[in-house]
């Protein structure tokens, strides 16, 4: 079952199982379905072999997902519809990965929460380069998650809800240099 479909170059992106190679990352011409790349190249069975390309995104003509190759956990990877799909940075190094979400696109950066291990799941973006991908900032200090949803982009900020341990659930924002609690519509932890 095809899923995440996304328009890059003309073609149609999406996740799907073709039975031998387990999600990888597909794409359709208008004539012919081809997988991208087997990222995941582990034996396929019902618990391995799959990357599962999720969270499918366009930013500054290349496409980014997050992928699990079978090493490194649930990572972000990009294409950019010739050279094979490649990882952009190892934010978690190790098995577990920084499970990227919410992939969002401000200011030819794109945005998402990722976990690096250390400080829970926080506020991340990239440029599209290893050097060029950080954290944005740290919301709630420690190795807690900041509980971070539903990123949106409104008047050239990025908003989001989240949660900094003191003020409870509020609105953010950022313009990918000064971070900042929007408002705290419930006063109150």
């Amino acid at each position: 079952r095809p899923s995440h479909l996304t328009v890059f170059n003309n073609e149609l992106y999406f996740e799907a199982l073709d039975g031998t190679n387990g999600y990888e990352l597909w794409k359709y011409d208008g004539n012919t379905a081809s997988m991208v790349a087997d990222i995941n190249t582990e034996v396929f069975t019902s618990f391995t072999g799959d990357s599962n390309p999720g969270q499918l995104t366009v930013c500054n003509n290349e496409l980014y997902f997050r992928a699990e190759d079978g090493t490194h956990g649930y990572e972000l990877w990009k294409y950019d519809g010739v050279n094979a799909p490649s990882m952009v940075a190892d934010i978690n190094p190790g098995v577990s990965g920084s499970s990227p979400n919410d992939l969002t696109v401000l200011n030819n950066e794109l945005y998402f929460r990722a976990n690096d291990g250390t400080h829970g799941e926080e506020l991340w973006k990239t440029d599209g380069t290893t050097a060029g991908t950080s954290m944005v900032y740290d919301i709630r200090s420690g190795s807690v998650k900041s509980y971070m949803e539903d990123l949106f982009v409104f008047n050239n900020e990025l908003y989001f809800q989240a949660n900094d341990g003191t003020n409870g659930d509020e609105l953010w924002k950022t313009d990918g240099t000064t971070t900042i609690m929007a408002a705290d519509i419930n006063t109150g932890s």
